[in-house]
């Protein structure tokens, strides 16, 4: 993936550094759907999905600072999961 098709929300985003930025485009193809749905069901995304409801913008940084700890731990993947819910 080239940098320049990543997201806007992404491209835009004040969490994720350049530098993240840049890791999430070491994959082929984005998780589809199905893998994301999945991955929705996950215990601790359930945890930080449901803290949140009600507040989208919160969330959607939490999801993000969660992102990080993947992208840290080499998982581009997880982190992609987490970025598209």
């Amino acid at each position: 993936m080239r940098y320049e098709d990543l997201p806007a929300f992404v491209l835009n985003s004040n969490v994720l550094s350049e530098e993240e930025k840049i890791r999430l485009t070491e994959i082929d193809h984005l998780p589809n759907e199905t893998e994301v749905d999945y991955f929705r069901s996950e215990p601790q995304i359930q945890e930080l999905t449901n803290a949140f409801i009600g507040d989208d913008t919160t969330r959607d940084i939490h999801l993000q600072e969660k992102a990080k700890e993947y992208i840290a731990n080499e998982d581009i993947i997880s982190a992609w999961k987490v970025i598209l819910l």
